[in-house]
């Protein structure tokens, strides 16, 4: 008899006992205890002490707390993390200088994920163990407000297995300092006279979900590699879901974005996202004046509006709806519109050119939508009552949406989510 296990409970039922205690609040110190306690159930409890690996780098101590577990049990630190996050709060240290730090990441056998956010990780020399064959296995990766080098942003895109990528606010050496070509109309990374570093030999990553947002100028260069790099960084028909963003779009941009949005990977997708309902819209420009982007050779498509001047927005999608084909396979929309400062005791007159232009265009005999999804996100909590009454106002400012799409008999889904 097990001393351990006096109930001789099976395996599984102790794994699951485990687990729930993972997923309490301030788990970590009970499981440390049960590592301490049992032999049966420690192995277990590991797997969830040390799944995820966080460090803040502006953090001094962290170095000392990773050496001190990886000194006490260096297989603890090989096998069990699966997710590897840094973020730095702004200020630094020198702690991914530290030759340890190369070497705990290297001896990580089983990552699945990564996320570097706020963190100059140029010149960084634990970069190169994402070279290894043990981190071909990553599925998802994260860079946001990261200084490096083109090689390692290279080195990050190593993984043979990469499915979901996510990027913003990236500062690449060598295409923020050396710009050999013409950046409003966009890079060609075909063209002989591209000086720029790119792949030198096909990737053909399977990414399923690609998120974009365009900060810096290197974000618009990467956005130019994947539509126009010699060799494919994407492989053919694997996208999914695209999310795509821009700071500082202007209306000269708007070719460099239809070319991106027309690229073989990017058109298969199934979805695109013009903003992200995280943090970043479309645009944080007035749109009103630009072209219509085209959009419709996806089946879905979901529009991301800031509260600020929604009615510029609401031009500008009105005019690329009109765009759409009637055959297109477009069958889906979703809409949403933050409200930052909307009054709920006091709802504006939306009767405006503006709402009744995207009014008419969301009942265009051109669309043959099937869904329509609209969500109103006001910041604040508000009772069942004043919930039915902006989604009542919302309507009366679109009367065309409200019967194409939410009165009975017209045959299509149509949802109005008020939060």
């Amino acid at each position: 008899m097990d001393e351990q296990n006096p109930l001789q409970l099976p395996t599984e039922v102790l794994h699951q006992i485990v687990d729930a205690v993972a997923e309490q609040d301030d788990a970590d110190s009970t499981l440390v205890a049960i590592t301490q306690a049992s032999r049966v159930m420690g192995p277990r409890a590991n797997e969830h002490i040390f799944e995820t690996v966080d460090i803040n780098i502006d953090w001094t101590d962290a170095m000392a707390m990773l050496n001190q577990s990886y000194t006490a049990n260096p297989t603890l630190l090989a096998k069990y993390p699966r997710n590897l996050n840094l973020w730095s709060d702004g200020d630094p240290t020198d702690l991914l200088n530290e030759p340890l730090f190369g070497t705990i990441v290297s001896h990580m056998q089983n990552l699945r994920t990564v996320s570097v956010v706020e963190c100059d990780i140029e010149g960084r020399p634990f970069i190169d163990a994402f070279a290894a064959p043990t981190k071909h296995q990553i599925t998802s990766l994260e860079l946001r407000c990261v200084d490096l080098t083109y090689h390692e942003f290279a080195t990050f895109l190593s993984s043979l297995c990469l499915t979901h990528l996510n990027l913003g606010e990236l500062v690449i050496a060598e295409y923020e300092s050396n710009l050999t070509c013409n950046v409003e109309a966009g890079i060609d990374f075909s063209s002989p006279n591209c000086s720029l570093p790119q792949p030198q030999s096909a990737l053909k990553r399977p990414l399923q979900d690609l998120r974009l947002d365009l900060i810096k100028t290197s974000d618009a260069v990467v956005m130019d590699l994947i539509v126009t790099s010699r060799h494919p960084i994407i492989a053919e028909d694997s996208l999914v879901n695209v999310s795509f963003s821009s700071d500082w779009c202007t209306d000269e941009d708007v070719y460099r974005f239809q070319r991106f949005i027309d690229c073989k990977a990017v058109k298969s997708a199934e979805t695109l996202r013009l903003g992200d309902s995280d943090e970043y819209y479309f645009t944080e420009a007035d749109s009103s004046e630009y072209n219509p982007l085209k959009f419709d050779m996806f089946k879905s498509v979901e529009f991301f509006v800031r509260d600020r001047t929604p009615e510029s927005e609401f031009k500008w999608w009105a005019k690329s709806l009109r765009t759409v084909r009637a055959s297109s396979p477009l069958k889906e929309l979703r809409l949403q519109i933050t409200f930052h400062h909307l009054d709920v005791n006091d709802l504006p007159d939306m009767a405006t050119t503006e709402w009744e232009n995207f009014d008419d265009a969301l009942c265009g005999r051109n669309l043959a939508l099937e869904h329509l999804s609209i969500d109103i996100v006001t910041m604040q909590p508000l009772s069942t009552q004043i919930e039915a009454s902006v989604r009542d106002w919302f309507l009366t400012c679109l009367p065309g949406v409200r019967e194409e799409y939410f009165n009975k008999g017209t045959g299509k889904t149509a949802f109005l989510n008020v939060y």
